[in-house]
This record gives structure tokens, sequence and C-alpha cells, in this order.
């Protein structure tokens, strides 16, 4: 069967040896291309680097391109990073106006809070925690699209996020740990889902069943397109 295309959007890093790189982390491309699917990189369009700089407003054509790029996806997966750009919010924007379908992945769960608001993040203890396997645990709602997916309501996480959001925008939340919101969804897309913690570091069953659906989803997106 055709693999669908995720798009993933990139993020600026600064290598050990001072270069700027535009750049999407190894275990995202993995538990793509285990999950079903084929990793492409969605880049940003300006003149500029971007790590650690203020980014202008995008122009039409930064628009134009970041568009060419965004029709090629079957699925866009937001990864986390550091910042978010003018370019997150554009392309979040057009996910959601295209029903592409939508996976974010801590600071890409921000951006889909943050995408059509100014939510101003909150610095948080204790949940910034890199080498740990789980660290939490979070509790899903069971109404929710999140919940039929891994079926569980209770899940132990890992956590990587020095930030919370204080609200979840115009996405129904899905999951929390105590007052952390830790998962957002719009059960009313084809799948557009954000999650705080890193299913892709992990080989859990949760953190699996989150990439199958993702994909099972990209593939649906991809025959409607070419219907």
């Amino acid at each position: 069967m055709k693999r669908p295309i995720i798009g993933v959007v990139a993020r600026p890093y600064i290598t050990d040896n001072n270069r700027e790189v535009l750049c999407i982390l190894e275990s995202i491309r993995k538990s793509i291309l285990k999950a079903g699917g084929i990793p492409n990189i969605i880049l940003p369009t300006q003149d500029m680097i971007y790590i650690n700089n203020k980014e202008k407003p995008l122009t039409a054509e930064d628009k134009q391109i970041l568009d060419a790029q965004i029709d090629m996806c079957d699925g866009i997966l937001m990864p986390g990073g550091d910042m978010i750009y003018f370019y997150d919010k554009y392309i979040c924007k057009e996910a959601n106006e295209k029903d592409i379908p939508l996976l974010g992945i801590c600071m890409g769960m921000q951006v889909m809070c943050n995408y059509n608001n100014e939510n101003k993040n909150i610095k948080i203890e204790g949940h910034k925690k890199p080498n740990d396997e789980y660290v939490h645990t979070v509790e899903i709602n069971t109404d929710s699209k999140l919940y039929s997916i891994v079926n569980e309501n209770i899940i132990n996480v890992n956590s990587l996020h020095g930030y919370m959001v204080p609200n979840s925008g115009d996405y129904k939340v899905s999951a929390k740990c105590n007052n952390i919101i830790e998962a957002i969804e719009k059960s009313n897309k084809l799948f557009n889902i954000g999650i705080q913690w890193h299913p892709e570091r992990t080989e859990d069953e949760p953190s699996k069943k989150i990439f199958k659906a993702f994909i099972e989803s990209c593939k649906i997106y991809m025959n409607n397109k070419n219907l």
C-alpha cells in the first residue's frame, strides 16, 4: 500500500562547531517510518538565521512557498523545540483549515494552542527531565479521541518541557497532569491532536498507538485527496 507523506516542521539548531542548521530529530524520522509513513521536512522560507532571532512576519510569497510544501503532505507533525515562529502558526492554521491530519508534540502542542491567539506560556518546575524514561502520569478524558486511541485512562509519560500553556485556545483539553494541560484535540477533525510528552522517545503501547492512528488518518486523507 502507498505510504502517506508526513511533513515534519523543521527546527533551528546550532551545531557544536557553531553552524546553523534546520533539521528534524532521528527519533521522529524513525517513528514515522515504523508507523508506515514517509517523513518529509517542511522548511521555513525567510532569508534569516532563525535560532535566537526575532522573525519577521510572513510575506505573501513566504506563505505561497509554505503552501506548496504543505500541499505535498498527507499529514503534518509539529515536533518539540525552543521557540514558536510565525511559520509554525501559519502551518498549523493551514492544517486546521484544510483538515490535514496534525500531530503536535511538546512545543508542537503549544503552537496549536497559540496559533490563533496570544497565549503567554508559563514557566513550570519539575517537568523538564530529559534523562528519565517516565516522569509522571497523565489522566486522559474518557470522552476524548485520544482515549479511543490509547484505550487507557491513565498512562505514564516522559517530560521535556519547561513551560505550560495557560489555556488550549480553540482546542478541547483531552488530558492533564494535575492542572497542567498535557493533551488537546479537535474531535471533529480527521486527526488533530497535540500532546505535551514525546511518544517518539518511547516504545510503549500508548506511544505506538498514537503514531499508528496518526498515520492511518494520513492514509485516509491521502486517498481522499487522490479521488
